[in-house]
């Protein structure tokens, strides 16, 4: 089983059949987002990611730029702990059926691991020789959280689909009668009165009979 620090555990698509492993920018990621909310703990779950994506993204525009302000840097890391510590409240309050995948315990690990990278990283940088994170080392620890995040809501979206087609049986085609099932339902049909069997016998007659 591969281990929940793996980015490949997350992107792989033979995991979940997954279009989870298909988005390669934020506009992408926000697409499957919307296309996953299945019901309103799913709209709340992609809701959630949906937000943590855009701090993401803003925060990696600060990294990227020649001399990032420390300062600066080291505030949005802060924000972004506050907004992963909602989301893992929002992960603990969801329902039981979300609780017994493998991707939510993957999820939650990484979670976890990235909001004390990041509270690390805002304490670095804010010490007198402000030090910020490598731009490429945030990237995938964030690339992480969301994509596991994707992957939970493909996977809970598909089980309710399944959910849904085992509960409405498709309606079976009529099985043919054998030989003794027709003879007793010729059996136990009842008798037809006397006077109908006379009418049937004289319908048909001609005149001169």
């Amino acid at each position: 089983m591969p281990s929940a620090t793996d980015s490949s555990a997350f992107f792989d698509p033979s995991r979940a059949g997954s279009r989870s492993s298909n988005f390669q920018t934020l506009g992408q990621y926000s697409e499957f987002l919307r296309s996953a909310m299945a019901d309103e703990e799913s709209l709340q779950m992609g809701d959630n990611l949906q937000q943590l994506a855009v701090q993401v993204e803003a925060t990696m525009v600060l990294l990227q730029q020649p001399r990032a302000d420390a300062a600066a840097v080291a505030q949005r890391l802060l924000n972004l702990v506050e907004g992963l510590r909602g989301h893992r409240t929002l992960l603990l309050s969801l329902g039981g059926d979300w609780h017994h995948f493998y991707e939510f315990d993957a999820h939650f690990s990484v979670v976890n691991q990235f909001r004390i990278a990041l509270t690390r990283w805002a304490m670095q940088a804010a010490l007198p020789d402000q030090t910020v994170p490598p731009a490429a080392e945030f990237d995938l620890a964030a690339w992480r959280v969301l994509g596991a995040g994707a992957m939970l809501l493909d996977v809970y979206e598909q089980s309710r689909v399944a959910a849904t087609r085992t509960a409405v049986p498709e309606p079976k085609p009529p099985v043919a009668l054998t030989w003794w099932q027709r003879i007793r339902v010729w059996w136990r049909r009842p008798p037809v009165p006397q006077h109908e069997k006379r009418k049937s016998g004289r319908r048909g007659r001609r005149a001169s009979d």
